[in-house]
C-alpha cells in the first residue's frame, strides 16, 4: 500500500455470473487483508459479479493484479478510482427534509426556513441515534402522543425507554408542560446524542437522561411508578420489559409500545395482557403497528383487596399465637 491522506480508494472489476462460489471466495480473500470493505453485487441483470474494494490508502494495484491473475489466468481488469473526501453525514442530512406527525415538525439543523404553520418544531440531526422522525415507528408514536394530548390526557410522570435521539420524550415535554419526564437508553452514546438534541431544543430543564438496561438504573426505578411509558424498541425487548413495565407503573398507566412488526402483535398483547395492560389505540403506519395500551384499575383494586386480607388474616394469626 501506498501512504496517501484524505479521501478513500475503491478497486473493483468485474466475473461471470457464473463465477463458482469457491472462486468469487477466493477473489475476495485477496483483498480482505488490506481493504476497509469488499462488496460483491449484481449487474446487467444479474450476467455480472461485480467486486470492489474500498482502502483508506492508494492500494498496490499492480500487485493486487498479479495476484488475481495467478487465481483467474488471465488479466482482471482492474479499474482504480480515487473517491473524494466528503462529510457523509451532511450529505445524508440535506437528503432528509423534516418530517411532519402530528402537530410535530422534526427536522435537521440543515433544515431552512419556517416551520409549517401550527406545528411544533423538534430539531433532531441524523447521527449516531435512532429516531429522525423518517422512519415510521418514530412518527406513529409522534402521532400517538398527540392523540393522547388531543383527547385530554394528562400525565406526571414519563418514562421514554430506549430515547435513542430523545425526540419523543421532547414531544412529551410540549404536550404536557407539567410532566417529570426522563428518556433512558441501554447505549452510551444515545444517551449523549439525546442529551445534546434535548439542550438543543432548549428543554434540558425539563428532560432528565439516563443509561438503563431495561428498568435497572437507579434513576430509572427512582422515578417509578410512572404514568406513562414510550417505548420504540424491538419486539423481543418488548416482551422481555413487559414484567418491568408492570412494576413500574399504576393503574391507569398508558405504554405506547413500536418497534415490531404485525406478525409479533399478538405476542406483544399477550405478554402486556399478563401484567394488567388492554390495547386502547392502534394504528398501522406501514407493516409497523403502534399500540397503545392503559393498565387496568379493576386489576390492581382486587389484587389490593387481597393483599389487605391476607395481611387482617396473618395479623389475626400472630394475635392467636401471642407473637
Amino acid at each position: 500500500m501506498r501512504a496517501t491522506t484524505g479521501g478513500l480508494w475503491a478497486v473493483r472489476f468485474d466475473l461471470p455470473a457464473a463465477t463458482p462460489p469457491l472462486l468469487l471466495a477466493a477473489i475476495e480473500n485477496v483483498f480482505e487483508p488490506f481493504a476497509l470493505s469488499v462488496s460483491r453485487f449484481e449487474r446487467r441483470g444479474g450476467a455480472q459479479w461485480r467486486i470492489e474494494a474500498t482502502f483508506d490508502v492508494e492500494p498496490d494495484a499492480p500487485a493486487f493484479a498479479r495476484s488475481l491473475h495467478a487465481i483467474l489466468k488471465r488479466d482482471p481488469k482492474l479499474a482504480v478510482r480515487r473517491i473524494p473526501q466528503r462529510n457523509w453525514l451532511a450529505e445524508i442530512a440535506r437528503q432528509m427534509p423534516g418530517v411532519r406527525a402530528g402537530r410535530f415538525f422534526v427536522h435537521g439543523s440543515h433544515v431552512a426556513g419556517p416551520s409549517p404553520r401550527g406545528t411544533v418544531a423538534l430539531t433532531v440531526d441524523p447521527g449516531l441515534a435512532f429516531g429522525t422522525g423518517h422512519h415510521e415507528t418514530t412518527a406513529g408514536c409522534l402521532r400517538a402522543l398527540d392523540r393522547l394530548a388531543r383527547r385530554g390526557r394528562r400525565f406526571r410522570s414519563v418514562l421514554d425507554l430506549g430515547c435513542g435521539t430523545g425526540v419523543l420524550a421532547m414531544a412529551v415535554a410540549h404536550l404536557w408542560d407539567d410532566a417529570s419526564v426522563l428518556a433512558a437508553d441501554n447505549d452510551p452514546a444515545a444517551v449523549t446524542v439525546a442529551r445534546e438534541a434535548i439542550a438543543a431544543n432548549d428543554l434540558a430543564r425539563r428532560i432528565r437522561t439516563a443509561r438503563s438496561e431495561g428498568y435497572r438504573a437507579a434513576a430509572v426505578r427512582e422515578g417509578a411508578p410512572y404514568d406513562l411509558v414510550i417505548a420504540n424498541i424491538l419486539a423481543g425487548p418488548l416482551i422481555a420489559l413487559a414484567d418491568g413495565l408492570g412494576r413500574h407503573t399504576k393503574p391507569g398507566s398508558v405504554a405506547v409500545l413500536a418497534g415490531l412488526l404485525r406478525a409479533q402483535e399478538q405476542a406483544i398483547l399477550e405478554a402486556h395482557a399478563r401484567v394488567g395492560f388492554r390495547l386502547i389505540d392502534r394504528r398501522l403506519e406501514g407493516d409497523w403497528p403502534i399500540l397503545v395500551l392503559e393498565k387496568s384499575a379493576r386489576r390492581s383494586r382486587q389484587r389490593k383487596t387481597v393483599t389487605v386480607k391476607d395481611k387482617r388474616r396473618l395479623q389475626g394469626e400472630s394475635r392467636r399465637s401471642g407473637r
